[in-house]
């Protein structure tokens, strides 16, 4: 049953289903299109890479780039695409969620409400940028829509990528207002 896998092999069949990549190229993908719900590292990546082929999910071709240099880019199997769609057919696990943002704002009392207000404030400014990739990749999509069948489903993830964004804008916006009525209570001067 393929609940309790690492959900690794997922990502590296689902892209691999997309098209034949090396494994420099999905950590790109990844780090690129999935970075806001989505992160895996080399450390995780290779070693699965190494599983998947031993299991004959998927298999490795030896490449060379224009630049002369050896890779291996891999292709996903017809039983690796039965693996990718069993695993699509399990109900989803709960969600780990972690903010570390959240945490500190949690335990912030000890520390100053300025400080707090400069950790959100590079909150945003880092959700901010996310959203403004997430606007370039839909219109990129939108564009392209029907040169692969998985697009419309790119779009959907981004639209949630997007909302999510926006409520983070939002909560950063009346979080930092309420940080600096404390402050102003509290005297402090330094707001970075």
């Amino acid at each position: 049953m393929a609940t309790n896998k690492n959900k690794t092999r997922y990502v590296i069949l689902g892209l691999l289903n997309e098209e034949d990549l090396s494994g420099y190229e999905i950590k790109r993908i990844i780090d690129l299109r999935l970075s806001f719900f989505w992160n895996e590292s080399f450390g995780q990546i290779y070693p699965e890479l190494k599983r998947l082929t031993l299991e004959g999910l998927i298999v490795a071709s030896d490449q060379t780039s224009n630049s002369g240099k050896e890779s291996k880019k891999y292709s996903i199997t017809n039983q690796g695409r039965q693996e990718l769609q069993e695993w699509l057919k399990v109900p989803v696990e709960t969600e780990l969620i972690r903010y570390e943002i959240l945490l500190k704002l949690y335990f912030s009392n000890a520390s100053t409400s300025s400080s707090m207000i400069n950790h959100i404030k590079e909150f945003e400014i880092n959700h901010r940028k996310q959203r403004e990739l997430f606007q370039k990749f839909e219109t990129q999509l939108k564009q392209n829509i029907d040169v692969h069948s998985n697009h419309r489903q790119i779009l959907m993830v981004l639209a949630f990528g997007q909302q999510v964004w926006d409520t983070y804008a939002q909560w950063c916006e009346e979080t930092v207002q309420s940080l600096e009525l404390i402050s102003t209570e509290h005297g402090e001067t330094d707001h970075g």
